[in-house]
C-alpha cells in the first residue's frame, strides 16, 4: 500500500481520533498545571469533565449518538464545578461530535443527540444566557454531515451501478464469444457437409465409371477437384472474417446459386432455378443467408431424397426476397450420406434467417418430399414496423444435417 493510501487509511479510522483525544487531554491538563488549576473540587470536576468529553471523540464513527449524548452529559457536570477555568479546546470536540451525528445512517435519531450536545454546551458556557455561536457550533458541522453523508451514499450506488455495468459486459462479451463461435461453426458446418455430399457421390459415380467410361470418370473426379476448390475458397473466406485486420469481402449470394445448382447437378441431383421478380439491391447479409439456405436444402436433398427433383424459386415480393427449395420423395436407392451429419444443417438456417430479420418453414410436402421456404427483407438492417413471427422447424423423418 502506498504511503497517502496508508495515512488516508489512517485519517479515516478510529486510531486517529485516538491520537486527537490524547492531544487534547494531554493540552488541557498541561494548561491546567501551568495554570495552577488542579486543587479544590470544582476545578477538579471541571477539568475531569472537559477531559471526559474529549475523550468521546473516540467512539464517534461507531456510536455517534453514544458519543454526543455522553458529551453533552459531559459539558453540563463540568458547570457544576468553576466552568470558567475549563480551556476553549472542548468546542473541537463538539464540533466533531455534531458532524459524526450528521453522518449517521438514521438521522431522526440523531436529532435528539444533537439537542443534548448543544444543551450540555449552552450550559458549561452560560446557563443563563442564550449563546447563538452554540446553535451554529452544532447545527452547522450537522449539516456538512448530513451533505457529506448524501454525497457518500451517492458515491456507493455509482459504484454499485459502475460493477453491475462491468458484470453486464463481461456477460455480454461471453454472450459475443458464443454467438461467433455458433455462427463460425454454421459456416463451417454449411461448406464442408455440402462439398462433402457432392464429393462423395461424384466418387461413388467416378467408381462404377472407372471401368464401362474412363472419360465419365474422369468429369467425376474433375468434379471433386473443382468442389474442393471451392470449399477451399469458401473457408479461405471465413478465415478473412476472423482476421481483424482485413476487411471481410463478403459473397454475391445470388450471383453463386447458379454455380451451385450447377456442381448439384452435376453431382447427380436433378434440379431447376427459377430467379422472378426484382431482387437488384440485396443487402449483402440476405445475399449470403439466401445462398446459404439454398445450399444447406440442396445438401439435404443430395443426403435425404437421393434422385428426386428439386425445384430452387428465388423472388422478390413486396420489399421481401423469398427462397424455396422444395424436393419430391426419393426415387434412388440409399447413398449412406443420410447417416451423416449432427442435425444441425436445419437449426443453421434457423439461426441465419432469424439473424436476417426473416422466418423460416421447412416441413414435409403433400407429395411426400420436403420443402424450405425462407422470407428475407431486402434490407436487414432497415427498421421494421411489426415484428416477426418465430420461425417453425420441422426435422425430416430421416434425419437431418
Amino acid at each position: 500500500m502506498r504511503a497517502p493510501d496508508r495515512v488516508a487509511r489512517f485519517l479515516g479510522g478510529w486510531r486517529a481520533d485516538a491520537v486527537l483525544a490524547a492531544g487534547l487531554s494531554l493540552g488541557t491538563l498541561g494548561y491546567a498545571v501551568a495554570a495552577g488549576l488542579l486543587h479544590g473540587w470544582a476545578n477538579n470536576v471541571t477539568i475531569g469533565c472537559g477531559i471526559g468529553e474529549m475523550c468521546c471523540i473516540v467512539p464517534r464513527r461507531r456510536y455517534p449518538r453514544l458519543a454526543a449524548v455522553a458529551g453533552g452529559c459531559l459539558l453540563a457536570l463540568a458547570a457544576l464545578g468553576n466552568a470558567a477555568q475549563l480551556p476553549t479546546t472542548p468546542i473541537l470536540t463538539v464540533l466533531l461530535l455534531a458532524y459524526s451525528l450528521g453522518e449517521a445512517n438514521d438521522v431522526r435519531w440523531s436529532i435528539p443527540a444533537l439537542v443534548c450536545l448543544g444543551g450540555g454546551t449552552q450550559v458549561v458556557a452560560s446557563a443563563a444566557v442564550f449563546n447563538p455561536a452554540i446553535v451554529v457550533a452544532t447545527i452547522g458541522p450537522f449539516a456538512v454531515g448530513l451533505v457529506v453523508r448524501s454525497r457518500r451514499r451517492l458515491t456507493d450506488q455509482l459504484a454499485a451501478r459502475s460493477r453491475e455495468l462491468e458484470a453486464e459486459r463481461e456477460l455480454f462479451a461471453a454472450e459475443t464469444v458464443r454467438y461467433e463461435r455458433a455462427r463460425i461453426a454454421r459456416e463451417l458446418h454449411d461448406i464442408v457437409a455440402h462439398c462433402i455430399s457432392v464429393m462423395v457421390i461424384q466418387a461413388s459415380a467416378g467408381q462404377r465409371l472407372v471401368a464401362s467410361d474412363p472419360a465419365l470418370a474422369a468429369e467425376a473426379f474433375d468434379a471433386i477437384t473443382e468442389t474442393v476448390q471451392q470449399a477451399e475458397a469458401e473457408i479461405g473466406r471465413l478465415v478473412e472474417l476472423l482476421d481483424h485486420q482485413q476487411g471481410s469481402r463478403g459473397i454475391d449470394g445470388l450471383g453463386l446459386v447458379n454455380e451451385l445448382v450447377a456442381r448439384a447437378g452435376a453431382a447427380g441431383l436433378a434440379v431447376r432455378c427459377r430467379i422472378s421478380g426484382p431482387v437488384d439491391g440485396i443487402a449483402e447479409q440476405a445475399s449470403e443467408t439466401a445462398y446459404r439456405v439454398v445450399q444447406e436444402s440442396l445438401t439435404n436433398a443430395l443426403k435425404h431424397a437421393p434422385g428426386a427433383p428439386v425445384d430452387v424459386v428465388i423472388a422478390g415480393i413486396d420489399g421481401q426476397l423469398e427462397v424455396s427449395v422444395s424436393n419430391g420423395p426419393p426415387d434412388a436407392a440409399p447413398s449412406g450420406l443420410e447417416r451423416s451429419g449432427g442435425r444441425r444443417g436445419l437449426a443453421g438456417m434457423h439461426e441465419r434467417v432469424r439473424a436476417c430479420g426473416g422466418e423460416l418453414i421447412a416441413g414435409p410436402a403433400g407429395d411426400g418430399g420436403w420443402r424450405v421456404v425462407a422470407r428475407l427483407p431486402r434490407d436487414p438492417g432497415a427498421p421494421r414496423g411489426e415484428r416477426r413471427p418465430t420461425p417453425t422447424i420441422a426435422r425430416p423423418p430421416s434425419g437431418g444435417a
